[in-house]
């Protein structure tokens, strides 16, 4: 049973943001909370920034394009509409970002966005007030008017670490090995998104039923209950939201792109089985590779073993050289 561990360990690496990008977001998010934080209207109402979404969660890929920051607002009046708390805080950013030559800051559906062209990225700013035990946001009702959405986004970064915590540190990988095999198979503007496909890697590891016995077994036991998850969606079911109780998670995707979804990972949980249980190492590693796909570098994320050509097949000893990354008695146990 190939579990490739050596390659494994390495395409972990592959889909990591790189450090500029790291520098990048993390400049970002600070100039924007900054301008936020010394607003005097904003202040009044208790402001309160923190970071959330898969920056906060540390489950972001190759590369980081966008950075969430929750404004929240305890002392927010009831009679403040949603399309007002946005308008107020668009105001308060484009006041700082925008010129005359240049428009940075958009109003959003549920937040505002603040373009760093320098960096390529932009960071979303989502505010919200209290509602119990949660939190509401702006979002779109289905009429097109702009109502308040109940959530919890805080609670998911707790979870999350939990869950991580629980299994030495794979939880995070794994997601972020899912949102790859997604963004590679569906697009990166595909739908359902990221997060929807966190939180179903998420109620693969809740569940307990995967075999931690390697990085390989987990990845390709999570692709199974994500099919699994996803034909439920296509069939009529619905998703738990794990951060509020008794909600669901609710997204803007089409029954078509469900289905699609749905097909796409059951042929990828297929391979991924046939190729954790196929005797051929190199053939496995040609079956990684291609549902990983390449990052945004343009590399691929899963690196073929040195015995390996890139085709599947087995090479020659003879053109094993010294600068090889791994050779076979250098692979380990366990990514």
């Amino acid at each position: 049973m190939p579990d490739l561990p050596a390659q494994f360990t390495q395409a972990k690496s592959n889909v990591e943001p790189n450090s500029d990008d790291k520098n990048n977001a993390a400049v970002a998010h600070e100039k924007v909370r900054d301008v936020l934080d010394a607003d005097e209207q904003l202040k009044a109402w208790g402001i309160d920034t923190v970071l959330i979404g898969s920056y906060k969660r540390q489950v972001s890929i190759r590369r980081v394009k966008d950075v969430d920051v929750l404004a929240k607002l305890p002392s927010l009046p009831t009679d403040v509409t949603p399309e007002d708390l946005l308008s107020h805080v668009a105001k308060v950013l484009r006041s700082a970002f925008d010129t005359d030559d240049e428009k940075r800051v958009k109003c959003q559906d549920r937040s505002i966005m603040v373009k760093f062209p320098d960096f390529d990225l932009h960071v979303d700013v989502v505010p919200a007030r209290p509602a119990g035990s949660y939190l509401e946001i702006p979002d779109k009702n289905d009429d097109g008017t702009i109502g308040w959405k109940t959530t919890n986004p805080e609670e998911l970064t707790s979870l999350s670490s939990a869950l991580n915590s629980d299994f030495d540190g794979e939880f995070v990988p794994v997601v972020k090995l899912v949102r790859q095999a997604r963004r590679t198979h569906l697009g990166r503007k595909g739908k359902p998104g990221g997060l929807f496909f966190e939180i179903l890697t998420y109620h693969a590891f809740k569940k307990g039923s995967l075999d931690n016995t390697s990085t390989a077994s987990l990845f390709t036991g999570t692709l199974r209950s994500v099919a699994t998850q996803l034909s439920t969606v296509v069939a009529g079911g619905t998703i738990a939201d794990p951060t509020m109780i008794g909600a669901v998670i609710s997204v803007r995707a089409t029954d078509e792109q469900f289905a699609e979804a749905a097909s796409t990972f059951a042929d990828l949980a297929t391979k991924a089985e046939a190729a954790l249980a196929s005797e051929d190492k190199c053939w496995a590693a040609k079956v990684y590779r291609d549902i990983f796909g390449k990052n945004d570098d343009d590399e691929w994320v899963f690196e073929m073993p040195a015995t390996c050509n890139d085709d599947g097949t087995a090479r020659s000893v003879a053109v094993i050289s010294a600068g090889d990354r791994a050779v076979p008695a250098g692979d380990g146990r366990f990514a």
